[in-house]
């Protein structure tokens, strides 16, 4: 799934992020993000649980498991892995959304999750500010000799679930707050749905 996150890499890869250094159009999508965080809530579910959707080509799983699927990745988040090599399992939060690269995924099962919104990290927004420079020794502490001293998005997820608990990220793919994509690294169950994701 090629994202915002792939595209803007090697900008993201410099020691820190300083908001008040964007441009004006860049702190309006951060401040668009925040009010989506605000606004979208699933009627179906508590205010902070969501579902969370995947397409596979594989029949029957039970468990999202990032170490597998980081081993065999889809062409479409083969750009993912050249920017962050963790492993990690991608996800729709819309029934029926399209990938804003390359519209319709294929796969013949469809499967969801749910988790709570508090368990995954806004990494756009960074309201712990984990990417700050301040954050480096505590990333030394935890991992001294790890990926994360040369990966901000490698540093910022150990951080956030080190420290936070969290298990994946959460974004605007693209920058269109209509089309928020998911990234978890933990393992979470599955639950098959016997429909057709597009119509």
């Amino acid at each position: 799934m090629i994202t915002e996150l792939s595209q803007h890499a090697n900008a993201l890869s410099c020691k820190w992020i300083l908001i008040n250094s964007m441009s004006n159009e860049s702190r309006y999508l951060i401040e668009d993000w925040r009010e989506f965080l605000k606004e979208d809530v699933d009627v179906e579910l508590g205010e902070d649980e969501m579902y969370l959707y995947h397409i596979s080509s594989a029949p029957n799983i039970e468990v999202f498991d990032p170490a597998i699927a980081g081993r065999r990745p889809s062409h479409y988040t083969k750009q993912e892995y050249r920017s962050w090599s963790r492993p990690r399992v991608f996800f729709f939060t819309k029934w029926g959304q399209e990938d804003t690269a390359i519209g319709r995924i294929g796969g013949g099962s469809i499967y969801r999750v749910k988790l709570k919104k508090s368990e995954l990290y806004p990494i756009y927004k960074d309201p712990l500010k984990l990417s700050y420079p301040e954050m480096e020794d505590k990333y030394k502490e935890i991992d001294p000799h790890g990926f994360g001293m040369f990966n901000v998005f490698e540093r910022v997820a150990t951080l956030a679930e080190k420290l936070h608990g969290y298990k994946g990220f959460i974004y605007p793919q693209n920058n269109d707050p209509d089309k928020t994509i998911v990234a978890l690294w933990k393992k979470v169950p599955a639950e098959k749905i016997d429909e057709p994701f597009y119509k």
